[in-house]
């Protein structure tokens, strides 16, 4: 089958690549004035670390099919539930309350639905683990009834692009730009001039804002659809995580909210 997971597991299992996602909030948070969503997130890798080990047991063969592989996963998935409603903030907590008496059903829903982390943030954070061990084995997941993020939906999986990334090119390329998947985890390149919502590609219609104090982040925003996506400059902090750096500049987010703009997907801060 063919390979089509992120950079961060190709040479590596799933479950130490969010290991080396939760070190990097770690690291982050401890000089951070956003410490408190970088060190939710770290705890959050490391539970859903632990889920990704557990899929990966032997015995364990997952289908891409949602119910059959939930039937056969038991308990893989509950770390990150627990993590969630004893770490979480209230409205989370609350959630994973109402989850408790929903089930497994929800997760079914969530998954054969628009799969972002818009309309249910934890069914997000539970199945991640799972979108990113099937696109690590090659598997392809049973389709999605809704394209999330008006169209521009993962090819490998149909969930939502929640981060954006500039990496350099090869000799003298300028630098290619690069969507993460919020569910599975792949990239792709998106095209240097165009909207990763809507497509657009008229450069008057396409605003881009940076802050002095935050400078490998910016807003790539658009005035034809109102929707946005965060993206991390590669070439100024190779160490950076997208996802992760990604909670450094949370007022970015703030201020583009204040603009009228939407993000495509939520980031694990919710906004």
């Amino acid at each position: 089958m063919t390979r089509r997971s992120s950079w961060l597991h190709r040479e590596t299992s799933v479950a130490a690549a969010f290991e080396r996602r939760a070190a990097r909030a770690a690291l982050l948070a401890e000089a951070s004035i956003n410490a408190a969503a970088l060190g939710f997130a770290a705890g959050l890798y490391r539970a859903q670390a632990q889920a990704a080990a557990a899929l990966a047991r032997p015995g364990v063969t997952l289908t891409g099919t949602i119910e059959p592989d939930l039937a056969a996963l038991g308990a893989a998935l509950d770390p990150i539930v627990r993590f969630a409603g004893a770490e979480g903030p209230p409205g989370l907590r609350a959630d994973v309350d109402r989850y408790a008496t929903e089930g497994p059903g929800r997760l079914i829903a969530w998954w054969r639905g628009s799969r972002a982390g818009r309309t249910d943030y934890l069914a997000r954070a539970v199945l991640r683990p799972y979108g990113e061990t099937l696109a690590a084995a090659g598997v392809t997941p049973e389709p999605c009834t809704g394209r999330a993020a008006m169209g521009a939906g993962c090819p490998c999986c149909g969930g939502p692009a929640w981060i954006g990334w500039r990496r350099a090119g090869a000799g003298d390329e300028a630098p290619q730009r690069f969507l993460g998947c919020g569910v599975c985890g792949s990239e792709r390149v998106l095209g240097r001039i165009a909207c990763a919502a809507c497509g657009e590609t008229a450069p008057d219609k396409l605003a881009v804002f940076q802050a002095e104090h935050h400078p490998a982040a910016r807003i790539e925003a658009c005035d034809t659809c109102q929707r946005y996506v965060k993206s991390i400059d590669l070439t100024v902090d190779g160490l950076a995580i997208p996802e992760i750096d990604d909670l450094c500049s949370l007022s970015l987010d703030l201020w583009a909210t204040e603009q009228g703009y939407e993000r495509l997907e939520p980031s694990l801060a919710g906004v």
